[in-house]
This record gives C-alpha cells, structure tokens and sequence, in this order.
C-alpha cells in the first residue's frame, strides 16, 4: 500500500476510490459526539453555550447536506451560527480567513499558518486539533468497519485499484485500517495532508485512468461534489443503511461501472437516494 503518489503503481482498468469515515469504518458519530464537539466546548471556554453548540454540531456534521465537511470547516460554520445568537468569539474571523483562503486544511497548513501570523485563535484551534488527534487514538480500539465491508473491499480489489480518499488524518486511517485487515485491500490512501477529495481523485486520473472507469464511494454531498468536479461516478453510503448501500454498491452499481452502463439518470436516482437521508 503506498502512502504517496510516487510509490503508486496502476495495476488495473478500474478505479474505487472510497472515504473512511461513515463509509467504511463506523466512526462518525463516536468522533463527533465523544472528541470534537466536547473538545471544542472545553477549549474555546464555551460551556455557557454546550447544548446550542452541540445540537449545531450535529446538525452540521451528521444530519445534514454538510455532513463530511472538514473538521476545521466544522468550527468556522459553528462560530458563524453563534453570531446570529449574539455570541461574539473574539478573533473568529481569522478562522474564517484561513478555512476560505487555504488550498489545504490540515494540521501541517495550520501550523504553518500559526507560525505566520502569529494568531491566539489559530493557535487555540491548532490545540483543540491537536487534543481531537489525541482522544481518537484513544478511541481507536472501538472503531469497527460497517458489516460485510471486508467481503466487498476484497471483491472490489479483484477487480479495480483501490483509492482511500478521506479529510481525515492520514495516519488515524492507516492505523483503523491496519488493525482490522482492510489496508491489504487498498493501494494508496489520501488523507487531508494532500488536500481536498477533488484533488486526490484528479490525481490518480492522471496516473492514466478514464474518467468514465472511475468511482468514488463516501456518505456525503461533499464525497459526490468531488467525483462530479472530476467526471466520476458517484456511489453513497447511506447513513443508517450502510450494509444495503454496500450491498447496491456490490450487486449494481459496481457491474454498470464494468460494463458502461453508468448513467447520468442512474447517478441522479443514487444522489436523490442521499439528499434524501440528509436534511438540507
């Protein structure tokens, strides 16, 4: 499994590229619920404001059309929401500046942009990351892939090079990954050191593959707005209906893939299928 471009080698016709979290590993509502939102509260001093916060947090990255946005997109969008309850955090905007302006939104970017400007608020959300780093690789032992994810991962494999294409920390998706025997199955993965899904997908159709034997598979809009900047297909893991998802993925999504019949009426019946899981 490479970890960079530079050791990848295509080997076959086809291409699956896939998210991690909420898609093939169970993750999303233990990190959200038990690491960033509590973190956030405990290190921006906002307890006076948990239960708003919380149920915005929430709403943003597990019940609606944002869900599968970055971490640090999370927290501007939370801070955004605060000011129309008249709760001012003093130096938001400067979050606000760097999630909007920075090509890359991850732990390396944000210390690089520490180090620039010198920012107390930036500064504060390089701790809050740095302490969300931290529990989830406490929490790492109690993450589990979704059911019948190994078997498809496996079949997926035979057949086409398999892409890990996540906003998550790089190495939490390696280390989930090894640990339950899914990285065997994979042949690079992409997590937010190397920028955004868009990107890393434009960066394996260069290595040589048509854009029509591609597919990338994630349970949110921002996993499909990726394929379609790249003229991809698009196939959803459905939140609270992951076995089915990958069930449809394996019995009649991937065989339209192989044979070219893909089409754009079968992508819209699958977003619809998501857009209506989320509330937007």
């Amino acid at each position: 499994m490479a970890n960079e471009l530079i050791d990848f080698v295509k080997r076959r016709e086809f291409l699956v590229c896939l998210d991690s979290d909420g898609c093939v590993m169970d993750t999303v509502r233990l990190k959200h619920q038990t690491v960033f939102c509590p973190e956030l509260i405990r290190i921006f001093g906002l307890e006076n404001e948990a239960e708003r916060i919380t149920d915005m947090w929430e709403e943003i990255n597990l019940r609606s059309i944002t869900r599968g946005i970055s971490r640090f997109e999370s927290v501007e969008l939370v801070f955004q929401r605060l000011k129309n309850f008249g709760v001012e955090m003093p130096g938001t905007e400067e979050i606000a500046a760097w999630v909007n302006t920075s090509p890359e939104l991850s732990t390396a970017s944000l210390q690089q942009e520490v180090l620039r400007t010198g920012s107390l608020v930036l500064r504060r959300l390089q701790e809050w990351n740095t302490a969300c780093n931290r529990r989830i690789q406490l929490l790492e032992p109690t993450f589990e892939p979704f059911a019948g994810v190994e078997d498809s991962l496996r079949q997926l494999h035979a057949i086409a090079d398999v892409a890990v294409v996540s906003a998550a920390n790089e190495s939490a998706i390696e280390s989930e990954w090894q640990r339950y025997g899914l990285a065997r199955h994979t042949d690079i993965i992409f997590g937010q050191e190397v920028g955004s899904k868009a990107n890393s997908i434009a960066e394996m159709l260069a290595c040589g593959y048509q854009s029509r034997k591609v597919m990338m598979v994630g349970d949110a809009l921002g996993d499909a707005q990726a394929a379609a900047a790249n003229g991809v297909a698009f196939v959803p893991i459905l939140p609270g209906q992951e076995t089915a998802s990958w069930q449809r993925l394996q019995e009649e999504a991937l065989p339209k893939l192989l044979h070219g019949t893909f089409g754009q009426e079968y992508q819209a019946e699958l977003l619809a299928a998501l857009r209506s899981t989320l509330r937007g």
